[in-house]
């Protein structure tokens, strides 16, 4: 019998198979007497099939309870050794009940031929295991299409951080703010001057990334984050607001890399900032399996379109597709969260 729901192709493979299925069910148990004329062949066609075609729908209810209990494509025979042994006890079932029925109704004038039910039995357990391996074949092959399309959009979403990193790192504002700021520190303070284009190195070598790395240790982005924001308080001053309290525990758990870029530079070039409203922005971790990023919220009048918004969505997108948890996005009139989900076990994303 045919497993319900299995595939994309199950309706295409019922027909073919269950057109041969239905013949060779009625030969088996009623011989030639369904050929003697037309009218035989087609009420015996119709009445078993519309039988098979019941008992397919049993069949089916009980393959995706199984498959419910037991969905991974790597217990793929673990699955099949359960499922085939319930198919044939059904199988008994199916075929003794559908003898029964045409021996009390007689419904188009031929007689079970004696002693076949068995033999009718063994042929139904033979397209059982047939049917079954073809929809568990279809149903891997596809989720093997759907994964490579997955894995395919993940890439795709990997390289476009990439390039929102780098845009974000060439980016006019973000370069002349820098060099103004270096610029007026050089004049003031020359040591300063030093620490800020050393942390502004750090920034651009780590935007810069060769590697190919699909997640990074949150130590790696608090340590971006920490140069990132250096950054910014010496441009802003007094103007921002910085308060970076994180366990050490999560320092060896990971994020996908620019992770903490995306959110600050959403953050920055989003609000407006003035000395007489900071913006505050505090960084920590509620639990040990989520990274918060609070900011007050200090809308502006007029936004620029640099990309923020852009690489925001991206991110969202990036840790749907790994399966690694959804970015918390929680929003009040005065105050914004943005909970990015730490992952532990890299092996199951990867």
């Amino acid at each position: 019998m045919l497993i319900k729901r299995y595939s994309k192709s199950e309706p295409l493979i019922f027909v073919w198979i269950m057109i041969p299925y239905v013949l060779g069910m009625n030969l088996i148990l009623f011989g030639t007497c369904v050929l003697q004329s037309f009218s035989q062949f087609a009420l015996s066609f119709l009445y078993s099939a519309i039988y098979l075609f019941t008992t397919y729908f049993v069949f089916g209810t009980v393959a995706v309870t199984i498959r419910k209990q037991i969905p991974s494509a790597g217990d793929l025979f673990r699955r099949i050794a359960i499922m085939l042994p319930v198919f044939y006890i059904m199988n008994i079932a199916a075929i003794k009940g559908m003898v029964f029925i045409y021996q009390r109704l007689n419904l188009f004038g031929c007689s079970i031929n004696e002693n076949m039910d068995w033999w009718g039995i063994l042929y139904g357990c033979i397209m059982t295991t047939a049917i079954t391996f073809i929809n568990e074949g279809m149903a891997n092959f596809e989720a093997w299409k759907a994964s490579l399309n997955e894995t395919e959009k993940l890439k795709n979403i990997y390289q476009r951080s990439k390039l929102i990193g780098l845009k974000g790192q060439i980016n006019p504002h973000f370069l002349f703010n820098c060099f103004n700021t270096l610029s007026g520190l050089i004049q003031e303070d020359e040591e300063k001057a030093e620490k800020f284009l050393d942390e502004m190195t750090k920034v651009h070598r780590y935007l810069l990334r060769s590697d190919d790395d699909m997640l990074v240790p949150v130590s790696d982005e608090l340590k971006f984050t920490s140069s990132y924001l250096y950054l910014a308080k010496e441009r802003f001053g007094k103007a921002v607001e910085i308060d970076i309290n994180v366990s050490e525990k999560i320092l060896e758990q990971f994020l996908p890399p620019l992770s903490m870029q995306v959110v600050l530079e959403n953050i920055i070039y989003t609000n407006a900032i003035s000395k007489n409203n900071p913006l505050k922005i505090n960084i920590n971790t509620q639990d040990e399996n989520m990274l918060s990023i609070t900011h007050s919220v200090h809308e502006k009048t007029i936004l620029e379109n640099l990309g923020t918004d852009e690489g925001l969505d991206n991110l969202l997108n990036k840790y749907l597709l790994l399966k690694a948890g959804k970015v918390e996005i929680l929003e009040s009139a005065d105050e914004r969260s943005i909970n990015l989900p730490l992952i532990k076990d890299t092996k199951a994303i990867l």
